[in-house]
Parts: structure tokens; sequence; C-alpha cells
């Protein structure tokens, strides 16, 4: 009984969020079409456009789903800090060299907060999930 007491404790001193997005890929290029390279320069940083760019038979399908992780990371995060206002721009997206996907927080108010984040994609859905903890 003591050691189910103590892992409790342990879990109750983080507090957690999480989120979830699903992305289809012909509603997302209606909306690139719409929005052009504004709507791009909007939602991703140079980095992530770089690296979409990078991959350019699938590039549509690599910012769908960075927008889906982003989505993800959002609403993970409002579960924490329910009155910060975070925006698409204050959540980066990054690979590591082994190529796993990890999220770079720019925001002043989220720090001492780490997000775990999952992408998958195939032909026309991308999907995120994102796991928040401060």
């Amino acid at each position: 009984m003591a050691r189910k007491l103590v892992a409790y404790q342990h879990v109750a001193r983080h507090r957690l969020g999480c989120g979830v997005d699903v992305v289809e890929l012909p509603r997302f290029r209606q909306a690139v079409g719409r929005g052009g390279r504004r709507f791009l320069e909007r939602i991703f940083t140079p980095h992530e456009l770089a690296y979409a760019g990078s991959r350019p038979r699938t590039r549509l399908l690599h910012l769908a789903a960075r927008f889906a992780a982003k989505e993800a990371v959002i609403k993970a995060v409002a579960q924490l800090a329910p009155g910060v206002l975070v925006t698409m721009r204050h959540v980066e997206i990054r690979n590591d060299r082994l190529g796993r996907p990890h999220v770079a927080l720019r925001h002043p108010k989220l720090r001492g907060t780490t997000v775990a984040v999952s992408l998958s994609h195939v032909n026309s859905v991308a999907i995120a999930n994102a796991i928040a903890r401060k």
C-alpha cells in the first residue's frame, strides 16, 4: 500500500495536459491556396517552412502534420495555463538528429513546461498528439 501512495504522490506533483488534432489534407491544401505565403508565414516558423521545403514531394503533408501538432500542443498547454494566450508561432515543431519530433515553446509564461508530441500522416490525413507537463 505504501508503494502505491508514493507513486500517486509523484504523479500528483506534476500537472498534465493532453491534446490531439487531425488535419484533412484537402482542407489544408485549400487553406494554403487561399492564404498563400502569408498564411504559411503566420502559422509556421522559418525553420518549419525550410524543413517542409526540403521534402518537395510531401511538403504539404509535412506542414499539415506540423499544423496538427501545433493545435494539439496549444490544447495541451491550455489545460496547464488557461489564462495564457498561446499562438501557432509560439510553438515550433523540430526534429532531432534521428528525425523524432519535439516541441520548442516560444512563450515566456511557459518556461518549465515540457511537451511530448507524436505526429503521423498518410496520403490524406495528418494527426498529432501532445502531452504537456509543468
